[in-house]
């Protein structure tokens, strides 16, 4: 197999692709999963996922149809992670959620808070990869019989969105859902340390903005995209998706003499990229549950 090849199949009809990615994801030559990844993956990847990401590379999940996230606007985005969550077969869904599932080590050291950059200490501690998602959040649901989403019909999700971040949650179904996963909210120094790193960016990539790396008003997709679907706009510890998509609480309180009212951070879909920085943040009562409010965990 002449693995060099592999980038020259664009021009290819359908089938012919399809049948090379299969053929490419069945083969244990290391080569073969490196090009699958280069062409297709934009997700984390390590050598722990390598046998999950074949699974996925070799199904039926409209590969070759990426959306394009690159001239905006967009409009609705739908990726192949969504197909896997919703298909047929256990084994496809379980490697879609085994790649979400993904935590990140975030070492113990200062971070520099807010316009100010006041150096502030923050032990180490594990986040997660992405904004928990549709999907996870179902198995939470179907585990312990929790209220969905009030936007959720049926009692699940939009179709073909389980790799969305899910919204409509309030501090009641993030404390609920943290229980449940032996997990917790970051704080708001947390969350500053994995998106910022060591220094004073002002974005997880540098301080300009020089083309869609985040989900935006100016993205123009008029909702949420799937969580990963802009690899070079991660944080340097790997962190994807904490500028833009859905606000996202935290355990810190706005004012430490009201306990009514949390922090959340990184900006959302709705919202123009000024509110989508690494140090934006806004504050909404415990018990607001809207369209453009979501969560990750930390441990």
């Amino acid at each position: 197999m002449e693995f060099v090849k592999l980038k020259k199949l664009d021009g290819r009809e359908w089938d012919e692709r399809k049948e090379t990615r299969i053929t490419f994801a069945q083969d244990d030559h290391p080569q073969a999963l490196r090009h699958l990844l280069n062409l297709y993956w934009t997700w984390h990847f390590d050598e722990s996922l390598a046998e999950t990401v074949r699974i996925l590379l070799a199904a039926d999940l409209e590969w070759e149809r990426r959306p394009n996230l690159t001239t905006p606007p967009v409009g609705e985005v739908i990726s192949p992670l969504g197909h896997a969550l919703d298909h047929e077969e256990e084994k496809i869904r379980d490697a879609a959620l085994r790649v979400l599932d993904s935590m990140v080590e975030i070492p113990a050291d200062e971070v520099l808070i807010g316009e100010e950059l006041e150096p502030l200490w923050v032990d180490a501690f594990q986040i997660g990869r992405y904004p928990v998602t549709n999907a996870q959040y179902h198995r939470f649901i179907r585990e312990t019989g929790h209220q969905p989403p009030n936007s959720w019909e049926g009692g699940t999700y939009p179709k073909k969105k389980g790799d969305h971040p899910v919204a409509w949650v309030n501090c009641e179904d993030v404390d609920a859902y943290a229980a449940w996963s032996d997990c917790r909210l970051p704080t708001f120094e947390e969350w500053q340390r994995a998106v910022r790193g060591d220094d004073a960016r002002l974005f997880p990539w540098g301080d300009e903005i020089d083309k869609p790396r985040c989900n935006t008003a100016e993205l123009g997709a008029g909702g949420t995209t799937p969580v990963g679907a802009f690899p070079e706009g991660q944080s340097l510890f790997g962190c994807y998706d904490m500028l833009g998509n859905l606000w996202e609480w935290t355990s810190t309180l706005y004012d430490d003499k009201n306990p009514h009212f949390r922090v959340v951070r990184g900006g959302a879909w709705y919202y123009n990229h000024e509110h989508s920085t690494c140090i934006s943040y806004d504050f909404f009562s415990k018990e607001y549950a809207e369209f453009v409010v979501g969560f990750r965990m930390a441990q």
